[in-house]
């Protein structure tokens, strides 16, 4: 599950911006660097103060919510079908059907962007962030990366983490990668960023214009499958 159905669903669940932000933060520590990632035992301390209890509380509902979200048929099929669409559509990317995972998350991420609306999901997310800036967010990750064992090759940088991290948030909150969600064209640019990570050379004009018709065609089934994913989560024991 992408991002921002994390957010949404744990603030669903949970009640807090804060924690809906802070159930983004697993997906935007991974951007950051790959290696910070939610701990399997985290110690977090005995009385954390509220918002760090809020933020660790959207981490652990991201966890549980993955473990559900990667078995359901809502991603199961949606995945399997966009795989078998991409390698039906010839486009001559290299491996593009690898990155169906991906691209069907963030599929369910545009339909939500749809059926909300750009600007009051912006106006919710924008104050999430806001409400865990600083100390909780920090505090977050020391419990789950940076306090959990001696300085090593398997630490990230905190210094470089903490800027790539805030570069993040605020490209976030400007507003204009939420956008792309929305529809084909920024989809397929989101997914060449993406493959841009692996190595990969951008797609043409071509490829991304048959793409971005692919990806626009695909919406109302992900509006559909949106519902579904909405009415079919667990209830988050908390």
């Amino acid at each position: 599950m992408n991002f921002l159905l994390h957010r949404h669903l744990a603030v669903r669940d949970l009640g807090s911006v804060a924690a809906g932000a802070g159930a983004m933060l697993p997906d935007l520590w991974r951007m950051a660097d790959r290696r910070v990632k939610p701990a399997r035992a985290p110690e977090p301390p005995a009385a954390p103060p509220p918002r760090l209890a809020e933020v660790l509380a959207g981490i652990d509902h991201h966890v549980a919510v993955d473990r559900w979200f990667h078995a359901a048929p809502v991603f199961v099929e949606g995945e399997r079908r966009l795989a078998e669409a991409l390698r039906g559509a010839a486009l001559g990317a290299p491996r593009l059907a690898l990155f169906a995972h991906v691209l069907w998350e963030m599929c369910l991420d545009g339909a939500l962007v749809r059926r909300i609306g750009l600007a009051p999901l912006l106006d919710d997310l924008r104050a999430g962030l806001a409400a865990i800036d600083g100390p909780p967010t920090a505090a977050a990750a020391s419990i789950h990366h940076f306090d959990r064992r001696a300085p090593s090759p398997a630490l990230a940088d905190r210094p470089a983490f903490e800027a790539r991290l805030r570069r993040i948030c605020d490209e976030l909150a400007r507003g204009p990668w939420i956008a792309g969600y929305q529809d084909g064209a920024g989809l397929a640019f989101m997914l060449s960023r993406v493959r841009s990570r692996f190595g990969m050379p951008p797609f043409t004009p071509e490829q991304h214009d048959h793409l971005a018709a692919l990806l626009t065609a695909l919406a109302p089934r992900a509006d559909e499958s949106l519902d579904d994913l909405l009415n079919t989560a667990p209830p988050y024991a908390h």
